[in-house]
């Protein structure tokens, strides 16, 4: 009996207006379920839907950069909230917002339609929603020693790694496959051997999410492309 209710319910989600919004978005099923766990991360009541405050008081646009010359100080009056919440042609009462409205406003406002660029990290949602429900995502102040050491040596191994791909073959092959991501390898290979850049990157990568998740992207796109 449970079991035939659970397929119901899974049938009329799949079926609703909702869902076909978030099928619309051409965003695979692991984008879905990381801006899942962000939802249900800023949804500190667990009423099912999101509010300004909510919003405000979570501080995910500010740990995604949103926030860059914000000065309302979480008094309640928040820019960048406002554009998000109004990015939405709400039909749900004013304030609040349902998941899928919620991934849509993500979708459009926060990595502007572009569905190649994982939504929230992908796979490294789960960092994102630690820092969020631990109230550790204001990138104004000093990070914690041992989440600053986990980037630092992550930024590392990839510098390590990245270094062996630094040959003729890893870059015929890159030209083979895209000339133009081809010259953003080169680049890197240039940036790479001047220490002042790669410390200036690694202070970036450390201390701000959302050029971590930039940064991270980029790797996986680099290592595709020169292996």
């Amino acid at each position: 009996l449970m079991f035939s209710k659970l397929e119901r319910e899974v049938a009329r989600s799949k079926a609703s207006d909702g869902a076909g919004n978030v099928r619309a978005l051409g965003r695979d099923d692991a984008c879905v379920v990381a801006a899942r766990k962000i939802f249900d991360a800023v949804d500190a009541d667990a009423s099912g839907t999101v509010s300004s405050i909510e919003l405000l008081d979570s501080d995910l646009l500010r740990s995604l950069g949103q926030c860059v010359d914000c000065t309302c100080e979480k008094k309640g009056s928040c820019q960048s909230v406002s554009n998000f919440m109004a990015e939405i042609d709400k039909t749900h009462p004013e304030g609040e917002i349902h998941f899928d409205e919620f991934l849509i406003a993500a979708h459009h406002l926060l990595y502007e339609g572009d569905a190649s660029v994982s939504l929230f990290g992908g796979e490294n949602a789960d960092e994102l929603v630690d820092e969020l429900l631990n109230g550790d995502t204001n990138n104004n102040m000093p990070m914690e020693k041992n989440k600053a050491d986990k980037y630092s040596k992550r930024f590392d191994a990839m510098c390590e790694e990245f270094g062996t791909w630094d040959n003729g073959d890893s870059s015929s092959k890159a030209e083979a496959r895209n000339p133009r991501l081809a010259l953003v390898l080169e680049g890197c290979f240039a940036g790479a051997k001047q220490q002042p850049v790669v410390d200036a990157l690694k202070i970036l990568y450390v201390d701000f999410r959302v050029l971590r998740m930039a940064g991270d992207l980029i790797f996986k796109m680099m290592r595709k492309l020169a292996n």
